[in-house]
């Protein structure tokens, strides 16, 4: 044991330098028992950080503009948010095919992830229900599968549309999120 005086207060350290210590000369502390000591485990095994480590790696950034675009195609003249303005909502025309269709699907739930964990993040539940409740709705369609057919498949785009522009302007009306939606 080592003392020491600092500025007037003994200070002590119980460190044991060197190999050569016996078993009997080594410091321990009684246990308190007001403490508690539950031994501390990783949230995640190893695979799962693992996967979570990929995700992370393999993670790319909302492109916004192509979202308001998809919005733009899928919703036609309904929407024209993105800050370069109108540029496509195509009134007479068919809607996506089916492979633009699968990657517009995609576009829109990474998006809808995006606000729903900004949303969350910031506690907008709590402070407005109403964004509980398109959080919810996010959560409910991000999870439905693309269907085979057309029709569905355009139904369902524009579902997700919706979501992911309402939900993107009700953030951005409670200063949650900034600067998507340009009018």
């Amino acid at each position: 044991m080592v003392r020491v005086e600092i500025g007037g207060k003994l200070m002590t350290s119980t460190a044991v330098r060197g190999a050569h210590a016996s078993p009997e000369a080594m410091p321990f502390r009684v246990k308190d028992p007001t403490v508690p000591t539950n031994p501390w485990s990783p949230p995640l095994d190893r695979p799962g950080l693992h996967d979570l480590l990929n995700a992370v790696r393999t993670w790319e950034p909302v492109d916004w503009d192509a979202v308001f675009d998809g919005l733009d195609m899928v919703l036609n003249e309904e929407v024209s948010h993105h800050a370069a303005g109108a540029r496509g909502g195509r009134p007479g025309a068919a809607g996506p095919s089916y492979d633009e269709a699968a990657e517009l699907a995609q576009r829109f739930r990474g998006a809808l992830m995006q606000l729903t964990n900004r949303g969350l993040r910031d506690d907008a539940t709590k402070k407005y229900p109403d964004i509980g409740d398109l959080i919810e709705e996010a959560r409910a369609v991000r999870s439905d599968e693309l269907p085979g057919d057309e029709l569905q498949a355009l139904a369902l785009l524009r579902k997700l549309g919706r979501v992911t522009l309402d939900l993107a302007e009700r953030l951005e009306e409670a200063g949650i999120v900034r600067g998507l939606i340009e009018c």
